[in-house]
C-alpha cells in the first residue's frame, strides 16, 4: 500500500506569509495546514497566500481549513488570498459552494 504524500512549505517575506500545501490535503494532513495558518497569523503578519496549486485531492477537513482561515483574517484584518488550484480542486470548492465565498485568486504570471 502507498501512503499519499503531502508537504507543506512555508516562505515569510517581511509582513507576508505564503504558504503552499502540496498534495493530498485530507483528514491526516489538515493539522499541518492550520498549525501553517495558525502560526502565520500570530506572527503580525499582513498578508497570507495561500496556494492550492499542487494541491491533488482536498476532503470537507481541508474546506473547513479554508473556510475558518477565512473568517480568522476577516476577524483579525489580515488580507487572505488563495491561488486557485487544479480543477479537482475547483469542483470540490464549485460543489460545497465555498468557492463563492472565499478569496480566490487566479496564479500570478511566471
Amino acid at each position: 500500500m502507498t501512503i499519499p504524500s503531502f508537504d507543506l512549505r512555508v516562505v515569510r517575506s517581511g509582513r507576508s506569509t505564503h504558504i503552499a500545501p502540496c498534495g493530498e490535503l485530507d483528514i491526516a494532513t489538515t493539522p499541518e495546514l492550520e498549525q501553517a495558518l495558525d502560526d502565520a497569523s500570530t506572527q503580525n503578519v499582513k498578508e497570507i497566500v495561500l496556494d492550492l496549486r499542487e494541491l491533488t485531492f482536498m476532503d470537507s477537513t481541508g474546506l473547513r481549513a479554508l473556510a475558518e482561515a477565512n473568517m480568522r483574517a476577516d476577524d483579525s484584518g489580515v488580507a487572505l488570498s488563495i491561488i486557485r488550484g487544479p480543477r479537482q480542486i475547483e469542483r470540490v470548492l464549485e460543489i460545497s459552494g465555498l468557492g463563492a465565498l472565499l478569496p480566490l485568486v487566479d496564479a500570478p504570471p511566471q
